[in-house]
């Protein structure tokens, strides 16, 4: 059985005469002395794409250090992540914030499923940026790697008089950006994202809010970078940033 499709970009260090790579190797569960080694065709840039086997691993969590050589023999700082083997398929998840995971929320989901969590996350104690972490768990009793992201949460803006509890989900976001808040009346606010330098760049068009309300904008088509989320209310406009990646 083999680990989980491993990519990444391997760049030779820089010396005084720049180097090509020539090998690279990788071990588990920082076991060192048991390192494969591969040797390549000498290349400025190395991409790794391939599944590595697992041989013996047992199922769960593991790690994988991995490191590349260059033509003077020299071997570059390892790099380590987790990855997880013979999960099996997904039945449920867990989440919970700031790492705080003695107040973890779980939930059940089967592969393929779509859970939406902007709608569930607590209010938090104190307003600014806030740290969100989920994980899954499998058939056989196996649990993910834990995902993080952060989000933003402002307690009230003056801008937008009788709008409160913004919460902004996830930031940084990459497919879908959420946002949460609470409208003391009925009212409609037009959103649109502009670059830094506030020029227009997506219509995310109006939204009839009352009460506690959420909802998602699909910015897929963004390329990668700072942005703001401008907000129109009746006489006035909020911008607040959020990265995409």
């Amino acid at each position: 059985m083999r680990a989980p499709c491993i990519t990444l970009l391997l760049l030779a260090s820089a010396t005084a005469s720049a180097q090509q790579i020539d090998a690279y190797r990788y071990w588990y569960n920082d076991n060192a002395a048991s390192a494969t080694t591969i040797t390549v065709a000498a290349t400025d840039v190395l991409v790794l794409n391939t599944n590595l086997p697992t041989g013996p691993l047992g199922a769960g969590y593991h790690l994988i250090s991995l490191q590349v050589r260059d033509t003077n023999g020299n071997w570059s700082v390892p790099r380590t992540g987790h990855f997880v083997r013979a999960s099996g398929q997904v039945n449920g998840y867990e989440w919970w914030t700031d790492d705080a995971i003695e107040d973890r929320t779980p939930g059940t989901i089967g592969p393929g499923g779509l859970v939406t969590l902007v709608a569930d996350l607590p209010v938090p104690a104190l307003p600014d940026e806030h740290l969100f972490t989920i994980r899954f768990s499998s058939a056989n009793g196996t649990w993910s790697v834990p995902i993080s992201t952060t989000y933003s949460y402002h307690v009230g803006v003056a801008e937008l008089p009788g709008i409160s509890g913004l919460l902004l989900f996830p930031n940084p976001a990459t497919d879908q950006l959420g946002l949460r808040l609470n409208s003391d009346a009925g009212r409609t606010l037009q959103l649109e994202v502009v670059d830094l330098a506030g020029q227009h760049v997506l219509d995310l068009g109006s939204w009839a809010v009352a009460g506690s309300t959420w909802r998602n904008w699909d910015i897929s088509g963004l390329a990668n970078g700072a942005y703001l989320l401008r907000v129109t209310g009746e006489k006035s406009t909020w911008n607040t940033r959020f990265m995409k990646q």
